[in-house]
């Protein structure tokens, strides 16, 4: 009987390896990809597979005869729903659940450093000044509006609820949220519910209807001392939009894991603000930074792995309609 062939484009260690190859039952043959190969080098290896774990681009995906199954290691998809030409019948699934426990508590460190002025603080200490900043609040009792309360979003709500803070989230429907919300909107709820937010997280795919969603006018619409958190896709706050209210004085302050353009560039306008952060879609990093999230996305590939190897129905498969995996 053949075996299966794998092509692994995700930088596992060997003892990771061991355990991927373990979850193959003798059933399939790995083909390691390394990060280093050129397309020219790594093309022939891809054409071989039936199945990848990783994200390789449209363009080889397109030259795979043999590719039915695609395992991302990322919770975002849009980089194949949003772009035409991915193939039908290839199945695609991605690492949801991986990065609710890393992007939760990026969320919180944020948040923590605007409401204590860390940042300024940090400014402060390069300059040897010795100086109290008169400006300070606290979680606790704070009225939070994520939008996106999926895997993600909800993950930061569980732990933004033991600051005694009060957290209503904005998905599709409204019906059956979990327990750490105190409410559920949808979209066409948002211009009622925004404008009491104290704070806004953005934790929302790329998709034609969250693309530009915070615009000025929603922003505009949100208290003056506001905190506002993107770490969903940066196509959710058109960035010039955001400059001009920031330039106005509103918002209290703001967090950016992601923008419009990525990397921002030089020079740009946001890079200036004392009161926004700015890091470079790091708040869900896995590979090369955080172990734990390594393995989770290891586990989701072994889950699967099993459950294609068995004919069973795969975990996380991405809805194209949608735009991400459906509840």
């Amino acid at each position: 009987m053949s075996k299966i062939k794998v092509a692994v484009l995700l930088p596992f260690d060997q003892a990771q390896r061991e355990v991927l190859e373990a979850a193959g039952k003798e059933r399939c043959e790995f083909i390691y990809v390394e990060e280093s190969m050129t397309r020219e080098a790594r093309l022939p290896l891809l054409k071989e597979a039936e199945v990848i774990f990783g994200e390789p681009g449209i363009r080889e995906i397109r030259e795979c005869p043999g590719l039915r199954w695609i395992q991302m290691s990322w919770a975002g998809s849009d980089v194949y729903t949003m772009r035409e030409g991915f193939p039908k019948q290839i199945r695609l699934t991605n690492a949801r659940g991986c990065f609710r426990t890393v992007i939760a508590e990026y969320i919180l460190a944020v948040l923590l450093s605007m409401c204590r002025n860390l940042k300024q603080y940090a400014d402060q200490q390069r300059e040897e000044d010795w100086r109290r900043i008169r400006r300070e609040t606290l979680l606790y009792g704070k009225k939070v509006l994520i939008l996106g309360a999926g895997d993600i979003g909800t993950g930061a709500a569980k732990r933004l609820k033991a600051f005694g803070t009060s957290v209503t989230g904005m998905r599709r429907t409204d019906r059956n949220y979990p327990d750490c919300y105190d409410a559920m909107i949808t979209v066409g709820e948002l211009d009622q519910v925004l404008p009491a937010a104290d704070i806004v997280i953005g934790c929302l795919p790329s998709t034609r209807e969250t693309r530009g969603l915070l615009d000025e006018r929603r922003l505009r619409s949100m208290k003056k001392d506001a905190f506002l958190i993107n770490v969903g896709r940066g196509s959710l706050i058109p960035t010039e939009d955001l400059v001009k209210v920031l330039e106005d004085g509103h918002l209290g302050g703001v967090a950016l894991d992601v923008t419009e353009k990525e990397p921002l560039p030089a020079g740009h306008p946001l890079w200036k603000f004392d009161r926004v952060i700015l890091t470079p879609h790091i708040a869900g990093q896995s590979f090369g930074y955080s172990r734990d999230t390594e393995n989770r996305v290891l586990h989701v590939c072994c889950q699967n792995l099993e459950r294609y190897l068995n004919r069973r129905e795969l975990l996380n498969q991405v809805d194209f309609e949608a735009g991400y995996v459906s509840e």
